[in-house]
């Protein structure tokens, strides 16, 4: 069960900071072709370092042939952080006089009072559950990474750079709503476990997952990734949120990049790494 609870935890830092290193491509880095298309699909996430680069020249050769860059989102753009905001506020936050008191289980808030200390808990404490988990995942994460290194942002610079149209495989609210749609029980199981981790996570311990996971990552160790990033998430109460998180979204990849491909020869996609591993992966329902 410790175990679980510590994937979990690093799992959610890891959606939000998550970067591949490179110095090969297997693995990580996907051609796929039709008769009329060509496919790249590349594993990133949002924050990174600065050792992360230069990439691996196969990978920046293929974004230079590709006619279009795909992500997630255009984290660049102004109006989806406000368009992110407008939905937090929207759906994010209890009903005026409600708070996340009157939800969880006393322990729960004990341990969001001790993590968070008493003054932010009372700033925090009327948004609900998946918004605290980005909040908290994301402080951790903005510690020691930093987006303008991300994979996601480089290569949309390099797009804007070269004139290269980018086009986002899902809307700000298709994103967020993959969270906010989880049943609240799952969300609080989620935050609670998360919490216990925190409370005596030490950066060694994220430097040692940091370190197993990229070696998996350079290796080309398909099994290994898995294992590490969505093992625990198929089983012992957490496949909920694997099925909104991943399965849904892949499907939704999957389909708009089909629909990319009757209009381009050659496209470049970038989408987080935990899409490219498991069985209903992208890159499976897209050789489907």
């Amino acid at each position: 069960m410790r175990y679980l609870k510590k994937s979990v935890f690093y799992l959610l830092i890891f959606i939000l900071l998550l970067n591949f290193i490179f110095c090969q491509t297997k693995g990580v880095f996907y051609e796929i072709s039709s008769d009329d298309s060509r496919v790249y699909t590349l594993g990133s996430i949002h924050l990174g370092t600065p050792d992360l680069y230069p990439l691996n020249p196969i990978i920046e050769k293929a974004f230079e042939k590709s006619e279009v860059l795909a992500v997630e989102l255009d984290i660049t753009d102004p109006k989806n952080v406000f368009k992110a905001q407008a939905y937090i506020l929207k759906k994010g936050l209890y009903k005026k006089g409600d708070s996340i008191e009157n939800h969880a289980d006393p322990e729960l808030v004990k341990d969001l009072k001790e993590v968070l200390g008493e003054e932010n808990f009372e700033k925090i404490k009327f948004y609900k559950p998946w918004v605290l988990l980005f909040q908290i995942s994301s402080s951790l994460a903005y510690n020691t990474l930093d987006v303008k290194y991300g994979i996601d942002f480089y290569f949309i610079n390099k797009a804007e750079e070269s004139d290269k149209k980018i086009v986002a495989l899902e809307t700000v609210e298709e994103q967020l709503d993959a969270f906010s749609e989880i049943p609240e029980e799952d969300q609080l199981k989620i935050l609670k476990s998360n919490l216990e981790e925190l409370k005596d996570l030490k950066d060694k311990k994220i430097e040692e997952y940091y370190s197993e996971l990229l070696n998996a990552y350079k290796n080309g160790d398909k099994e290994k990734l898995e294992e590490l990033l969505l093992g625990d998430l198929k089983k012992e109460g957490y496949d909920v949120f694997y099925q909104y998180v991943y399965i849904k979204r892949n499907f939704r990849f999957a389909e708009r990049i089909k629909s990319l491909m009757k209009d381009y020869k050659s496209i470049f996609v970038v989408i987080g790494a935990g899409h490219l591993i498991g069985e209903e992966n992208v890159v499976k329902l897209l050789q489907n």
